[in-house]
C-alpha cells in the first residue's frame, strides 16, 4: 500500500524553512500581504467565514436560497455539483451524499456546532430550516482540520446570519396549492434585529406547516397497498424553529456572543412504499432538539483567538405499528426514545508571522451521550433504560499557510482524532452476559486516528487586472470516519449483531480544480467558471451483511463489518453567463463514477448513484421590477439496490418562478414545480410531489 505520510512531512518541511528564511525577509507592503492572501481567509467564528474560498469551492448564498425557494437544507443544496438526494424509508429521512458519501461521513456545522445525533452520527436535513442562514459552504474531500474528527468526505458549513444594520426586520410568509390548488403547505419566517456601537442582538422565528403534497396524475396504485390516486398517505409535517443571538463588541477587535436554536418537530408517518404488499408504518410524533453555545473571537495583532462552548439536547421518539390493521385501531409497539446530549468545545489560535506565513491549531473536544428507552407496555408513556452509551472525541488539528510569492499559495495541515468510550451498558448485554453467549457480549474499546492533508492554489495573471483572478488548485487529503454508536452497538430490536471491534473508514482524495471569471465588474458580458476533476479512494467501508445466528443456525442476523473498497471519480461544471442586468444563465453538471472490489458480498453496484446529473437556471429581468426564473433538473437513471437489478429511469423536472419587487421593501413571487406533473422517485417506492404552486409575501427594512 502507497504511504502517503513520508512525502507530507518532507513537504511540511520544506515549507517550515521557506517560512525561516522568509521570516527574517523584510516584510511587504500591506497591499501586497492583501492581494497574497486574498480570498485564503482564516478559520473565523464570528462571521462563520469557516475556511479559505480554495477549501470551499460550492458556497450558497443567501440571495440563492431565496431565489431557488429553499426552505430547508435538503432544498438549498439540491443544485450543488456532486451533491445526490436520498430520502423516504423507514425513517423518513431527507438526507443526500457528497460525491459518494453520506451525511454520517459529510458533517454538518451550524456556526461550529456539530448538527447529528449521537447515536446514528447523523440528522435529517429537511428539519434543518435556513431562515436564519447567511449561507452554506460544501468542502468536497479537503476540508479544514480545524474541525476535528469524521470529516471522511468533506464538511458542510452552515452561517447563522447577524444583524448589519441599526434595524433589521422582515417577514416572509408563503402558502403552497397542489395540482388541483387545494391547500397543501405554509411557510412563515419573521426576523427582528439590532446592531449598535458595542452590542448587537437578533431573533428569527421559523415555522413551516405541510398538509400533504399529491401525487402525479399519472401514478396508479397497487393491489392491497394503502396508497391511492391523489394525495401521498402521511405526507404531512410540521416543523418550529427559534434562533435567538445577543453579542457584546467592547473593542474593534473583540467580540463575544451567545446564541440559542430550539427546534420542535413533527416529522408524522413514514410514507408507505407504494407498489408492494409489505411496509413499515413508523410514526416519528418527537423530533426536538435546542442549543446554546457561547463563542468569543480576539484579534491581537498578528495574533488571533477564538473559543466555543456549547450544549445541545436531542429528543426522538418512534412508535411502530406492526401492520395496517393495528394503524387502524391506534395500538403501536411500546415506545422507542432517544434521549441525548452533546457537549462541547473548540480553541483555535492563528498567528500571522509575517505577509508570507500563517499557522494555526485547534483543540477540539465533544462529548456524547445517548439514552435508549423503551416504553413499558404497549401505548403506555411509561419508559424503561435500554440501552446507555457515553463518549468523548478529542481532536488537535493544525494548519501551516505559506506565499512563497504572490500568485502561489501551499497549505498543510495534520490532524489527530481520539474516540474514548467512558461507558457502555446494554440490557441486552447483561443478560448475554449471564448466558456466557460470547458472540453477542460487547466491549467498547479506544480509537485512535490521524490526518492530513495538502493544496496548491496558484492565481494565473490572466485578463483584465481589474477581474477576479484564475485560479488553479490541486489538492490532497487523507481523512477518517471513527463508526457510529448506531453501527456499532446497536441491535435493532433483536436483528442485528452488535460489532463493537467495528474499524474506520478511510478515503484519499485528490481534486484538480480550477475557478476562474472573464470580464469587468462594469462590463456587459461575464462568465464565471467551477469546474472539478477529482478521484477518491475509499478503504473499510461499513456494510451491513447477513450472517448465520452463531446460536440459532436455522436464522440469520445483519452484521456490520469493514468489507467494502470504493473508488470515486468525477468531473464537475458549473458555469454561468451574464449579459448585464437582464440575463443570467447558470449551469451544474456532474459526471459521478466509481468502482467497488468486493464480489464476494453479492454487492454489485451502489444504489441511488446516477452516473450524471443536471441542473440548469436563467434569470431573466426585462423589466428593473420583474424577475422571471425557468429551471431543468435532470437525473440519470440509477439502480435502487445493491444486486443491480432494479433499474430507475432517470427524469427531467422543469419548473418556473416569477418574482416582482416594489423597490428594496416589497416583493412577491408565484413558483410553479414540477410543471409538467412528471412522476419520479428518489428512492424506490417513494414518488415524489407532482406539480404545485408557491406564493411568497416578503416584507423587509434592512
Amino acid at each position: 500500500m502507497m504511504k502517503y505520510g513520508t512525502p507530507v512531512l518532507r513537504l511540511l518541511l520544506l515549507a517550515v524553512l521557506i517560512a525561516t528564511v522568509s521570516a527574517e525577509e523584510e516584510a511587504e507592503p500591506e497591499t501586497a500581504a492583501t492581494e497574497a492572501s486574498g480570498d485564503d481567509a482564516l478559520y473565523v467564528l464570528p462571521e462563520a467565514e469557516v475556511s479559505a474560498e480554495q477549501d470551499t469551492p460550492d458556497r450558497i448564498t443567501r440571495e440563492e436560497m431565496d431565489r431557488d425557494g429553499a426552505s430547508d437544507l435538503w432544498e438549498a443544496v439540491r443544485y450543488t455539483p456532486g451533491v445526490i438526494l436520498s430520502g423516504g424509508g423507514r425513517r423518513n429521512d431527507s438526507n443526500f451524499s457528497v460525491r459518494g458519501y453520506g451525511t454520517d461521513s459529510v458533517p454538518i456545522y451550524v456556526d461550529g456546532i456539530l448538527m447529528a445525533n449521537p447515536y446514528r452520527g447523523e440528522g435529517d436535513s429537511a428539519r434543518f430550516l435556513t431562515g436564519d442562514l447567511e449561507g452554506i459552504e460544501i468542502a468536497k474531500g479537503y476540508s479544514s482540520e480545524l474541525l476535528g474528527a469524521n470529516a471522511l468526505g468533506g464538511v458542510i458549513l452552515l452561517r447563522t446570519a447577524k444583524p448589519r444594520q441599526a434595524l433589521e426586520l422582515s417577514l416572509k410568509t408563503g402558502f403552497g396549492l397542489d395540482s388541483i390548488f387545494n391547500y397543501a403547505d405554509s411557510t412563515h419566517v419573521l426576523e427582528l434585529g439590532t446592531k449598535q456601537p458595542f452590542f448587537y442582538g437578533k431573533g428569527v422565528f421559523q415555522y413551516r406547516d405541510v398538509n400533504h403534497y399529491r401525487l402525479p396524475d399519472s401514478f396508479e396504485p397497487s393491489p392491497q397497498n394503502p396508497q391511492e390516486k391523489g394525495n401521498r398517505l402521511w405526507s404531512d409535517s410540521k416543523d418550529l424553529k427559534f434562533t435567538l443571538i445577543g453579542g457584546l463588541t467592547p473593542g474593534e477587535d473583540l467580540d463575544i456572543w451567545l446564541t440559542y436554536v430550539y427546534q420542535n418537530a413533527d416529522k408524522g408517518l413514514s410514507p408507505p412504499d407504494v407498489g408492494i404488499k409489505e411496509y413499515a408504518i413508523w410514526d416519528w410524533p418527537v423530533w426536538n432538539r435546542h442549543s446554546v453555545s457561547l463563542n468569543s473571537s480576539w484579534g491581537m495583532g498578528t495574533f488571533s483567538l477564538e473559543g466555543l462552548f456549547y450544549f445541545a439536547k436531542y429528543d426522538n421518539r418512534l412508535d411502530e405499528y406492526y401492520n395496517y390493521k393495528a394503524f387502524e385501531l391506534g395500538i403501536h409497539a411500546p415506545h422507542s426514545d432517544y434521549d441525548e446530549y452533546t457537549l462541547g468545545g473548540r480553541l483555535t489560535g492563528g498567528w500571522e508571522i509575517n505577509a508570507r506565513n500563517t499557522v494555526q491549531a485547534a483543540l477540539t473536544y465533544k462529548k456524547e451521550d445517548h439514552r435508549g428507552l423503551r416504553g413499558g407496555s404497549v401505548n403506555e408513556d411509561e419508559r424503561i433504560e435500554e440501552m446507555h452509551v457515553n463518549e468523548d472525541t478529542w481532536s488537535l488539528g493544525a494548519e501551516y499557510t505559506l506565499n512563497p510569492w504572490s500568485p502561489l499559495t501551499i497549505k498543510a495541515g495534520l490532524g489527530f482524532d481520539a474516540l474514548v468510550p467512558q461507558e457502555y451498558w446494554n440490557d441486552e448485554n447483561e443478560y448475554n452476559q449471564l448466558l456466557g453467549a460470547d458472540y453477542f457480549i460487547v466491549q467498547s474499546r479506544n480509537m485512535f486516528l490521524y490526518t492530513w492533508q495538502l493544496g496548491v492554489f496558484y492565481r494565473l495573471p490572466w485578463g483584465n487586472p481589474e477581474a477576479q483572478s484564475h485560479e488553479l488548485r490541486l489538492a490532497y487529503a487523507r481523512k477518517n470516519h471513527f463508526p457510529t454508536m448506531s453501527q456499532r452497538y446497536s441491535t435493532r430490536f433483536g436483528s442485528t449483531l452488535p460489532n463493537p471491534h467495528l474499524g474506520p473508514e478511510r478515503a484519499n482524495h485528490f481534486e484538480l480544480g480550477y475557478r476562474g471569471y472573464l470580464g469587468r465588474e462594469d462590463a456587459a458580458l461575464g462568465f464565471s467558471l467551477n469546474a472539478a476533476l477529482y478521484y477518491s479512494a475509499m478503504a473499510g467501508k461499513i456494510v451491513s451483511v447477513e450472517l448465520g445466528n452463531p446460536h440459532y443456525p436455522s436464522a440469520s442476523v445483519e452484521y456490520s463489518r469493514n468489507l467494502d473498497r470504493i473508488n470515486f471519480w468525477g468531473l464537475e461544471l458549473a458555469p454561468d453567463f451574464t449579459l448585464q442586468d437582464w440575463l443570467t444563465i447558470g449551469l451544474a453538471f456532474s459526471l459521478n463514477n466509481y468502482h467497488i472490489d468486493h464480489p464476494q458480498d453479492g454487492i454489485k453496484v451502489l444504489s441511488y448513484y446516477p452516473p450524471i446529473t443536471l441542473n440548469g437556471y436563467a434569470v431573466v429581468q426585462p423589466l428593473a421590477f420583474l424577475s422571471i426564473i425557468p429551471r431543468l433538473e435532470y437525473m440519470g437513471s440509477r439502480y435502487g439496490d445493491t444486486e443491480g437489478t432494479d433499474l430507475l429511469e432517470g427524469y427531467v423536472l422543469a419548473h418556473i418562478k416569477i418574482t416582482i419587487a416594489w423597490g428594496n421593501y416589497v416583493s412577491v413571487s408565484a413558483e410553479l414545480d414540477n410543471i409538467l406533473d412528471t412522476y419520479y422517485e428518489i428512492r424506490r417506492y417513494s414518488p415524489q410531489g407532482g406539480r404545485s404552486l408557491n406564493l411568497m409575501l416578503t416584507v423587509k427594512y434592512k
